[in-house]
């Protein structure tokens, strides 16, 4: 589990409690970490590629994992544990 959510753990260090009981109680939540770790490795894949035009091709990638990013949060501020 560690690997699959290391970029979400980087993004938010201090909420990675949260985070782990949060993918083990939510199926939605663990589901949104999985397409926010897809849009990461898009993207970085993208980043690596000698493409002279990688502005177009990650605009929407970019667009799409802060949306992402700000549904978790969202979830992740709202989380009381039990």
């Amino acid at each position: 589990m560690v690997k699959r959510i290391h970029d979400l753990i980087e993004r938010f260090p201090e909420d990675e409690n949260a985070v782990r009981a949060m993918i083990m109680a939510d199926p939605d939540f663990d589901s949104l970490c999985d397409e926010y770790r897809d849009v990461v490795e898009e993207l970085r894949q993208i980043m690596d590629e000698d493409e002279s035009d990688k502005d177009s091709d990650t605009f929407g990638l970019r667009l799409r994992r802060i949306a992402i990013e700000e549904e978790l949060l969202t979830r992740i501020e709202g989380y009381k544990p039990v």
